[in-house]
């Protein structure tokens, strides 16, 4: 319980110091690179308070150009991880009502995070279309095709979003599996300790009228299975 709230604390804390420097760099580096490198700051901050260290395995080189990269989702953790061990610049999907919450939303936007709509179809539609051509213009993104965390409940099914995206944006997959969070975390539970991270080969998309729901089966089972016999 106090490590929890000692990792949350240095969250916030966190984001109080380093978010202004991201917002105040956007117009000197309108890419939003540098808000991603001090959103890596904070990651690592952030893991080093709660105590657990994240060792990484990259099964083989990232292709070249931008990619998708997919992974389970267990606890409020996983975004910092990511920050902290992924090899490759890349921006995640939020919701746009992040937007309104005082200095996270001003640094999604400078780091040039992508905004995704869903209140209405036309809107989650466009949002959709311009993260596409952001993806195809060079921008790696980051997501979590089962939508929510799963906790303590075994991995749930992906969803085929992140996979339509993929696809419409031409750009491969890369399953990443997060492993060994079950034992650090839990309700208001952080444990120190060590997770690992394999970055699994990259899934190019296949042709044909069934390419997301190949891309997102195998996906899926590729990170399934490692997630379950930890």
């Amino acid at each position: 319980m106090i490590r929890f709230a000692v990792a949350h604390l240095a969250a916030f804390l966190g984001t109080l110091v380093l978010a202004p420097i991201g917002i105040l760099a956007w117009p000197f580096r309108r890419d939003g690179e540098v808000g991603f490198r001090i959103t890596r700051l904070w990651a690592r901050f952030v893991l080093r308070a709660a105590g657990v260290r994240a060792t990484t395995e990259l099964m083989a080189p990232l292709p070249e150009g931008p990619v998708v990269f997919v992974s389970n989702h267990v606890s409020s953790l996983d975004i910092p991880i990511l920050f902290d061990v992924l090899p490759r610049s890349f921006r995640i999907v939020y919701k746009s009502s992040l937007l309104y919450v005082p200095l996270m939303g001003q640094c999604l936007a400078a780091t040039r995070h992508i905004a995704i709509d869903r209140s209405r179809a036309f809107s989650a539609k466009r949002s959709l279309a311009a993260a596409a051509r952001r993806i195809r213009n060079g921008v790696s993104v980051a997501l979590f095709p089962e939508g929510t965390r799963s906790g303590d409940a075994p991995m749930g099914a992906f969803k085929r979003g992140s996979f339509k995206l993929a696809v419409e944006a031409g750009v491969p997959v890369v399953p990443v599996s997060l492993i060994g969070l079950r034992r650090v975390t839990g309700p208001l539970r952080v444990t120190p300790g060590e997770i690992r991270v394999r970055i699994h080969p990259a899934l190019a998309i296949e042709e044909g009228p069934n390419a997301v729901e190949s891309l997102a089966a195998r996906a899926e089972s590729v990170i399934r299975e490692e997630v379950e016999e930890s």
